[in-house]
Parts: C-alpha cells; structure tokens; sequence
C-alpha cells in the first residue's frame, strides 16, 4: 500500500476495470492498481471523471486535493462513519467536558514545545549554542513550566504562542545555506522559500494525520486546542503540532542545509499566494517528504521501531483508547 501524488496539470484519472489510468491530452501516461493505494494526493488542476470516483470509494482510498500552492482543498470520504458511533460518543462526551479538552490541549502542546527544543539542543550540540539558541531554550523551558500548571485553554494556548514565537525566532539560525534566509514565521501566504516549504510540508502532514484520524474512526472535527470551526478539521490541527518539529521542520532543515534547493527553485507568485516551489522542487519535496514518512524512528509505547506514517496511525490509536477509558492520552516525543 502506498501513497500516490499526481502534480500533472490538466491530467485526468479515469477508470479502466480495477485500474486508474493518468492521461494527458488523451495519452495514458501511467496506471495505477487501486489495490495498491492507500492514499491518493491531487495537486492543482486534476480531474476525476465519475467511474474514478466511483472505483476510490468503493476500495476506501483516501483521495486528498491540494491546491498547487499548498493549500487543502477537501478530500473523499467513503461512507463507513455509522462504524464507529461507540467511539465518537466518548470523543464527544471527552472533549464536551472542560477538564477533558484542558488535558488533550496540555498533552499535544506540551509534546510539540519537547520537539521544539530537542530540535534546538541537537543543533546546538552539532554546530555550537548561539545566545539565540539559549535564550529560545529559557523560553521554552520557561513555557513547559507555565504549561504544567495551566487551567484554562486561554492558558495553554498561550503558552503554545510563547513557545512558537521563541522558537521560531530562533529558527533562522539553524539554517547554514546564506542563499535561503528565515526572518520569521510567515503564512497565507508565505513569504520566502523557507516559510513556503513549512506550509506546504505542515499541510501534506495534516493529510497523514487526517488519513489516520479516519482509519481509527474518530471525527476529524471535534477538537480541544483548536476551537470548533466550521470547515475546519480542529482534531487534525491539534494532533498535528507535536509532529510539526520532528517530522517537517528538520526535514526542511536538512534540505535547506544541504542545498538540496536554492532561490532559483521558487517563484514570488504574487500578495495572495506568496513564494511557492517551482513544479520540479514541488515533485521533490513530495518525494522526500515520503522518504520520511517510510523512515524508521524509535517508537517507546511499543519498544519498537516504526515509520512514521505507522506512528502517527499508533498515537491516534492511542487517542482513541483515552477517549474509552483505557488509558491517558501521551504526546509522542523524540529523543
């Protein structure tokens, strides 16, 4: 099982028995077995004629459509939701409870900020601690403490602003390639190539965690951290964070330090898109971001070894079994 991105602009999917054909102008460019897919990744401008539709629903593959800029779109959901009406009763009855979305807002804020400074300290023992680097690492420690005796989600989440503000204002010191600089955290829209890579990595993350949030059977909707919105997934958002340092913000380090791309890789679109990635830097990103998503990392609740994608599948399962009673939700941490 495997997850495919299709980034041809103009290309059609169409049905062809138990295979999707990807045609351009009429040209059958590749198949794909839907057997083998576990996710389908649309960027920009693809069609899906209806037996296509019909054939990804029927077989239960999470198709995601994301804009060419990053931004997500929707996704198809097969209709299986009445599965787990149990589960998404105790989801409900947790985090309509006060006490119960505190802990679950503490939880993932306080894995994301441990993330965030294991990222900073394992930098710092590589290269050396710049003053930059321990007043974000006061900070942050200052931001954990302040977490633990938090009350109120006002609380929490601001702890969670203090925290990104330091660690992002020493973020840009990380970085050793002087042709791609960092002066801040930008968004909608980025404005330079490394914000641009963040966001496009956080939203291709976000499809991962949505992805597994479906498989385990809870609703992607209902959240602690991230108020309920219409439109927008708030317990995807908050499952998020505390992958966010260890999952794209060192991978985009590790490209931007290794000169994998450079200014010439990224395009200033215009005041409502910002910088994007040219089409081939885009096809690379995807595939490095999948190389990490296949990457073995040290898993602790099982003692074992596991991709992330299996990781992120393994802390919803474990959401899940909070949610029954059966124990209390940890955010995953790196060492």
């Amino acid at each position: 099982m495997r997850t495919v991105y299709v980034t041809e602009p103009g290309a059609t999917l169409a049905r062809d028995g138990q295979t999707l054909q990807l045609r351009v102008k009429r040209e059958v460019r590749a198949t794909m077995p839907v057997f083998e897919l576990e996710q389908l990744v649309l960027v920009g401008n693809i069609v899906l004629t209806p037996g296509a539709i019909d054939l990804l629903l029927g077989r239960g593959v999470d198709t995601v459509f994301v804009s060419r800029y990053g931004r997500y779109r929707g996704r198809l959901v097969a209709g299986d939701s009445w599965r787990n009406v149990g589960l998404r009763f105790a989801q409900y009855e947790r985090l309509g409870d006060a006490a119960g979305a505190l802990a679950l807002a503490r939880a993932v804020v306080q894995g994301k900020i441990r993330n965030q400074r294991t990222l900073l300290l394992r930098h710092g023992r590589r290269h050396g601690r710049s003053p930059e680097l321990e007043r974000a690492d006061i900070a942050l420690r200052a931001a954990l403490a302040h977490l633990e005796l938090a009350t109120t989600m006002d609380t929490v989440r601001g702890c969670e602003g203090a925290a990104a503000a330091a660690y992002f204002g020493a973020f840009g010191k990380l970085l050793r390639n002087s042709s791609l600089r960092f002066e801040g955290r930008t968004r909608r829209p980025p404005r330079d190539p490394v914000n641009a890579l963040l966001s496009f990595g956080y939203t291709l993350l976000s499809n991962v965690v949505e992805a597994a949030v479906h498989t385990v059977g809870l609703d992607p909707y209902v959240g602690a951290l991230h108020a309920v919105s219409a439109g927008r997934p708030s317990l995807v958002c908050d499952l998020v964070e505390e992958f966010r340092p260890c999952v794209v913000d060192s991978l985009v380090l590790a490209m931007v330090n290794q000169s994998v791309l450079g200014p010439e890789d990224f395009v200033d679109e215009d005041e409502t898109e910002g910088v994007t990635m040219k089409r081939d830097a885009l096809r690379y990103f995807l595939e490095l971001f999948e190389r990490r998503m296949d990457k073995m990392t040290a898993y602790a609740p099982q003692g074992r070894s596991l991709p992330w994608r299996q990781v992120i599948v393994e802390q919803v399962r474990r959401l899940a079994r909070d949610f029954l009673g059966g124990e209390t939700y940890e955010a995953f941490v790196t060492r």
